[in-house]
């Protein structure tokens, strides 16, 4: 029976109802001793005159009250009067974000602040060994000033079901066995009857995130068996499906929280609200203005072909099948296509197409497997929806393998006339067939190529030349194999922009290579970006080398390693906001690219923002272990932030994988000087200066140690070096100017520094 006002709870008066709940009812009430209203909720009777319930109840409420924190509701007191148990808490002022929700999807800006806020509690109840077990947006108030309060900490393990609980899943004590949660918002191993941990909240957040941002339940079916299916075996709706335009930066949160496996998701609330502080307010800014025609972009992922024969050397068709197809569809305005670096990460992967499809982040995957047998070659395609996983087309081909390249142009332009309609609906008659351009008829070249553009993406010195070996011999088999010669001109760039070999070893090769790359083929888009790449690091024109730059992105506005390396030089030149769009873009086509998040990583450390570095270097040694420019990343913005212990384990592990390369011996060089082990840094200063008796060395790797001792005659001189061997500033400017920035007065240094170019950015 309801409490009338009046009627007195201890030393409380209730005022008047506030509202019931499965556990009880809530009042308004006045406290005469404090001269203040507050909330009482009070129990029913089953719960009260359970004593093990009891119990447990009045522990979590004074751990609850202990955590005093903005955003957890405030208790203040527990008591039992005339056999009723009450709990009283601060008294809120507004509404619950399920109110909010019903008012239709947020913004990303607005629904960003409320998550943090709501983990920022989380984080502190998880500090004390709280674990809720019931987030979910009825369970979140939002006052009137905006503050996000999370209620029933603690109070959601009853060991019976709820009377007046809602339509999802009732909540139960945490006996072996039994679920706790509501259904539409609990983690997979709440929905098995499993322990539960803080990563179970990660996941309501991230329910409760996705709702926020479309208006509609990631989880939800038409039962509550049905509900608990979906948790445990699908994926939601991608939101750019839903016609959603969220930054890349916050799906991606979102979908780490939605792992169905804790140890794949975020393993603290702290991690999620670094990551959610990380999202520039370019990208929101990014994602408010995007046109809705792009929100709800077509996008496509073509998969490695199975090969179902025992001839490893139809590996070459295979590749070069799903490669053309790739090139083909990327032709068609309107369909976004997954970069070839990112599509292949799955060859011989056994995973869900969905899950694929989500970690790319496309709407549909095409895949298909070849069968060669005797001079005959069967090939099988099938195009599938990642939202369910079912097939929209599939086809056979049946052909005789006597031209090799014959075979891929008919297929290829066979499935791309056949897809359009399904992938574009009323836009494909508005643009003609893409053609296919083949740039070798040597299939033995075209796998060469391939395989140093792979070498090429690692970095190493043995890498890179094993690169140019690769370009050079696909070169001898076809002599006007103009990509092959744009290549060896990016090889040999990289090659001297790392300080592995000399100005005058590099320069007229990656020159020579990059000019007969553009006489050979005028609209490459690749020989326009390999003369961008010369001239940024061996001329320093910089104007010219954006020029360039655009024009390949003109030519070619799919290829992201394009959009990567604009990004980096708009980065180096502290023109940050162009250089975030460029690498979001980049992301967009290349999402599991390490060389992009790596990259981006140093761009975001030159803009000062070492956080958002941190997660984008840790993002590209997670999908790829050791790789070098992203343990790079990770050691130098982790040393800007003082974190030198892991600044220091990156580095030593980057030397090492790196067989001692020079430029990682100086950049770890110059964090053992800076961290105070200086005895080690002249150690490896002496290393490189003994290596460079029979061994090219670059000044580079000296001056970094040099910078990081402090030694102003050192830097001055090793300044002068690079002035000496015509190197480029750019190397410096995006390692190594925050260390020179308080020599840039010094008559020794300033002019060095001047002609490098550094001043002229800051």
């Amino acid at each position: 029976m309801a409490l009338q006002p009046g009627t007195r709870l201890g030393p409380y008066e209730i005022v008047g109802t506030l509202g019931a709940g499965g556990m009880g009812e809530v009042y308004r009430a006045r406290d005469p001793r404090l001269g203040r209203d507050v909330a009482i909720k009070v129990m029913v009777a089953d719960f009260a005159n359970n004593a093990d319930w009891m119990r447990r109840f009045e522990q979590e409420a004074r751990a609850t009250a202990a955590l005093s924190h903005p955003n957890v509701l405030t208790v203040y007191d527990v008591g039992k009067s005339e056999g009723r148990s009450y709990v009283v808490t601060e008294l809120l002022d507004g509404e619950t974000l399920r109110v909010q929700l019903g008012q239709g999807p947020m913004t990303s800006r607005k629904a960003i602040e409320i998550a943090q806020q709501i983990l920022s509690g989380l984080s502190a109840a998880h500090a004390h060994g709280i674990v809720h077990r019931d987030l979910k947006p009825e369970n979140i108030f939002i006052t009137r000033h905006g503050q996000a309060k999370i209620l029933d900490f603690g109070l959601a393990k009853v060991n019976r079901l709820t009377s007046g609980a809602s339509s999802d899943l009732p909540t139960f004590v945490s006996e072996p066995g039994l679920v706790v949660g509501t259904a539409s918002y609990m983690a997979p191993e709440q929905a098995r009857g499993l322990p539960a941990d803080a990563r179970s909240d990660l996941f309501s957040v991230g329910a409760m995130l996705y709702e926020m941002l479309c208006g509609q339940r990631a989880f939800h079916g038409i039962s509550m068996v049905d509900t608990l299916s979906a948790i445990l075996k699908e994926q939601p709706a991608t939101l750019s499906r839903r016609g959603i335009a969220a930054p890349p930066a916050l799906v991606r949160i979102i979908n780490r929280c939605l792992e169905k496996d804790a140890v794949d998701r975020f393993q603290t609330a702290k991690d999620v609200a670094f990551a959610l502080e990380s999202i520039s307010d370019l990208q929101l800014q990014d994602a408010m203005e995007r046109p809705r025609e792009k929100a709800i972009e077509k996008s496509i992922a073509v998969l490695p072909f199975s090969n179902m024969g025992a001839d490893s050397e139809q590996e070459y068709f295979n590749d070069g099948l799903a490669d053309e197809l790739i090139n083909a569809l990327a032709g068609l305005s309107g369909l976004r296509v997954a970069s070839r670096t990112s599509a292949f990460r799955f060859r011989g992967r056994d995973l869900d197409i969905r899950e694929i499809g989500r970690q790319l982040g496309v709407d549909t995957v095409l895949e298909g497997s070849v069968r060669r047998a005797g001079k005959r070659i069967r090939i099988t395609v099938q195009l599938i929806n990642v939202a369910d996983g079912y097939y929209l087309w599939s086809q056979r081909y049946d052909r005789e393998l006597e031209d090799v390249f014959a075979i891929q142009d008919e297929i290829t332009e066979s499935i791309v006339k056949t897809l359009k309609p399904t992938l574009l609906g009323n836009q494909q008659h508005q643009q003609q067939q893409p053609a296919v351009k083949r740039h070798t008829d040597n299939l033995q070249a075209y796998e060469l190529y391939l395989k140093g553009r792979h070498y090429w993406q690692q970095r190493t010195e043995r890498s890179l030349c094993a690169s140019i070996d690769c370009f050079q011999k696909a070169i001898v088999l076809d002599s006007n194999y103009a990509l092959a010669h744009a290549g060896i001109a990016d090889s040999f760039s990289i090659l001297r922009i790392y300080g592995y070999v000399s100005d005058q070893e590099a320069r007229s090769k990656a020159e020579t290579a990059a000019m007969r790359a553009l006489e050979l083929d005028p609209g490459l888009a690749e020989a326009h970006f390999a003369l961008a790449i010369f001239t940024l690091y061996f001329v320093e024109d910089w104007p010219t080398a954006e020029d360039r730059f655009r024009r390949a992105i003109e030519l070619s506005p799919q290829t992201a390693i394009f959009h990567t390396y604009f990004g980096f030089f708009l980065g180096g030149l502290h023109r940050f906001a162009e250089a975030d769009a460029s690498f979001t873009k980049a992301l967009e086509l290349d999402p599991l690219s390490p060389l992009a998040h790596s990259l981006f990583s140093v761009s975001k450390y030159l803009a000062g923002r070492h956080g958002e570095a941190i997660q984008s270097a840790e993002r590209a040694v997670e999908l790829q272990p050791d790789y070098s420019i992203g343990l790079l990343a990770v050691g130098m913005a982790n040393a800007e932030l003082g974190r030198d212990d892991t600044a220091i384990a990156a580095l030593e592990r980057l030397v090492l994988v790196s067989n001692r390369t020079a430029w990682f011996i100086g950049l770890l060089g110059m964090v053992y000087a800076e961290s105070g082990r200086r005895t080690e840094a002249l150690h490896l200063l002496n290393e490189l200066r003994d290596r460079g008796q029979h061994e090219y060395i670059g000044p580079v790797c000296r001056l970094a140690i040099e910078a990081g001792l402090r030694n102003r005659e050192g830097v001055a001189r090793e300044l002068q070096e690079f002035i000496k061997e015509s190197m480029a500033g750019f190397s410096v400017e995006v390692t190594l100017a925050s260390r020179l920035d308080d020599l840039v007065k010094d008559p020794a240094v300033e002019p060095a520094l001047r002609r490098l170019r550094i001043v002229m950015q800051r």
